[in-house]
């Protein structure tokens, strides 16, 4: 056998311990290892946390699942997102050793309370009884290529046999310190730290680890080279390169590893490896055949998940559901509205959490409501009277008295950054984009600006009143926009609708003075104005058509919002008074509800 070894890479950084365990994912290059502080990581950049000190690792054959152990006993396994997949407990100390059935039905772990134990990968339980005889610390494990066998050492100085099957030992246990398979026969160190084969010396120089794939043995050597060698016992290439003491050693279809007590992670690429894909057929079969029940335990996992999730929804429906109708059968009428009290001053600013269980409103300052209970929700926060939740809803956003814009956790109420500044009059619009990534403001010193919402800065300027996001674009002069829906407030009282799409306009009259409030629906089918004549007026967006006339506010109406799922409009007045006005449905009101409201 000829090979050709090289290195791979810069050597992998993430740990600042001496690294003990690593493994190679089967179908390629992905590495994990881990450290004395617990730290699992991926070569991919993930990290992940197991016992307080995890020492061995290894990876599923079909590389869906990794096993890790450690300090506290607990076989731990992983999926590639570095998502817990489950724990099995059985061990009462150290586990030292873990490895999988090549054909991936079992998993086997060991350690330092003398026993091995067999586990099944898919229902996560333990396979029969513990596998007793070691009367020392278990220190190393390995499956026969063919899966009939499973060779354990201890240091009790002795190797033993299993039968992978049944668990009961084959053989009589034999001097060793140290185990693997090479070509399908054992391998096992010495007290002299070298590997013998059949009595066979095949490696010339003391080890320290080994590790095989198929016919090729990788050895670490006591100067902290790592060889690799194959049954003629002449070493086939040897590597350095470690700057510590190398603890553990992987050898996969083309990749060597090895990690140190430094922390360090050195790869190199080997060519000429010889394919060790199962020649029988029945053992490949078997393989298949497991990957296929895991997959079918993962799909009855979601499957159950999702049951739950929707037991709790159905749940969560029923008690909102009648939540709302307390609340409606409290209402004489669902166009007389509920008024919300406690501002000093003309409300303007008024928006849904993208939720619903939030209102804010705006005055000189911002207050938050619960629109069921109609309660006040903490103190007001600073700013107003322009008022907008995020997307996301973890940031609301509020127009300040100084011309600038401050972002708010409306969870916390903690201030979000710094202040977005470089308005030079009273900012009258905010606007999110629908991603969330940018906010623009438009103010009355003639300029909409654009700013990122993470870091403010400014983006961009241009002239302009107003602005909103009509989906991806920025649409200067608009007033409230929906998808593909533009609705602008004209002199006089009327409201431009464009739908930008099919470049379809229309006007909406009705209202006796000028529109200071404009606001769609979430599904752009209902449109909401008010001004300075009082009303508000409900529109149906596809035929124009006026639906319902929403008198009570006793000045101009400023600003209006619809509730996320539509069974709620909240409307704000100079009389110093937020209205909430309810459909007769709880639920989405579309054209219908409201004209027979």
């Amino acid at each position: 056998m000829r090979l050709r070894v090289t290195p791979f890479g810069e050597p992998l950084t993430g740990h600042s311990a001496p690294v003990a365990g690593v493994a190679l994912h089967p179908g390629g290059e992905l590495i994990a290892t881990s450290d004395d502080t617990g730290l699992i990581r991926y070569s991919t950049g993930v990290e992940m946390r197991g016992a307080s000190y995890t020492m061995t690792l290894a990876f599923h054959p079909d590389g869906h699942l990794l096993a890790s152990g450690g300090d506290d006993g607990v076989v731990r396994l992983w999926d590639l997102s570095g998502v817990p997949a489950g724990e099995l407990k059985g061990h009462d100390d150290l586990v030292t050793a873990v490895g999988f059935h090549p054909d991936g039905h079992l998993l086997a772990s060991a350690g330092w309370d003398h026993t091995v134990r067999l586990w099944d990968p898919v229902t996560r339980m333990p396979v029969g009884d513990p596998l007793t005889g070691h009367t020392g610390r278990i220190v190393e494990l390995a499956f026969h290529p063919a899966g009939h066998l499973l060779a354990t050492a201890a240091k009790d100085g002795t190797v033993r046999l299993w039968d992978a099957g049944t668990g009961q030992p084959a053989g009589d246990p034999v001097p060793g310190e140290g185990v693997a398979f090479l070509a399908g026969r054992l391998v096992i160190v010495g007290s002299d730290r070298l590997a013998r084969v059949d009595d066979e010396v095949i490696t010339p120089e003391p080890v320290s680890g080994l590790a095989a794939r198929g016919d090729v043995l990788a050895a670490v050597n006591w100067d902290d080279s790592i060889s690799l060698y194959d049954l003629s016992a002449a070493p086939l290439a040897r590597v350095s390169g470690h700057t510590g003491a190398v603890q553990a050693v992987a050898l996969g279809r083309s990749l060597l590893a090895g990690v140190d007590d430094r922390g360090e992670v050195r790869r190199w690429r080997v060519e000429g490896l010889p394919d060790d894909e199962p020649a029988d057929r029945v053992a490949r079969l078997r393989r298949s055949l497991v990957t296929l029940q895991h997959a079918h335990a993962v799909a009855r996992r979601v499957r159950d998940d999702l049951h739950r999730r929707l037991e709790e929804r159905d749940d969560l429906v029923r008690r909102l559901t009648a939540r709302v109708d307390e609340l409606e059968t409290r209402m004489t009428s669902a166009v007389v509205a509920r008024r919300l009290t406690g501002h000093d001053a003309p409300v303007h600013g008024v928006a849904f959490h993208p939720r619903g269980h939030l209102l804010a409103t705006a005055d000189r300052a911002v207050r938050l409501w619960d629109p069921v209970t109609r309660d006040p929700i903490g103190d007001p926060l600073p700013g107003g009277p322009v008022v907008a939740f995020h997307p996301g809803g973890h940031l609301l956003a509020a127009a300040c008295a100084d011309h600038t814009v401050r972002l708010w956790d409306p969870g916390t109420r903690r201030s979000f950054g710094e202040p977005l500044i470089g308005h030079t009059g009273p900012v009258t619009c905010v606007a999110f984009h629908p991603s969330g990534d940018t906010i623009a403001t438009a103010a009355a010193d003639g300029t909409v600006r654009v700013w990122d919402t993470v870091m403010g800065r400014q983006l961009s300027e241009q002239p302009g009143l107003s602005a909103v996001f009509a989906g991806d674009d920025l649409v200067v002069g608009a007033t409230a926009a929906c998808g593909h829906l533009v609705a602008t407030a004209l002199p006089g009282g009327a409201v431009r609708l464009e739908n930008r799409r099919t470049g379809a306009a229309r006007e909406l009259t009705g209202h006796a003075s000028d529109v200071r409030a404009v606001a769609f629906d979430a599904t752009g089918e209902l449109l909401a104005t008010g001004g300075g004549d009082r009303a508000v007026r409900i529109w149906d967006t596809a035929s124009g058509a006026e639906l319902s006339v929403l008198t009570g506010h006793t000045s101009a109406v400023n600003g209006a919002a619809f509730h996320p799922d539509g069974h709620l409009l909240a409307t704000t007045s100079d009389d110093c008074t937020t209205r909430l006005w309810p459909t007769r449905l709880g639920g989405h009101a579309g054209p219908a509800e409201w004209a027979g409201a």
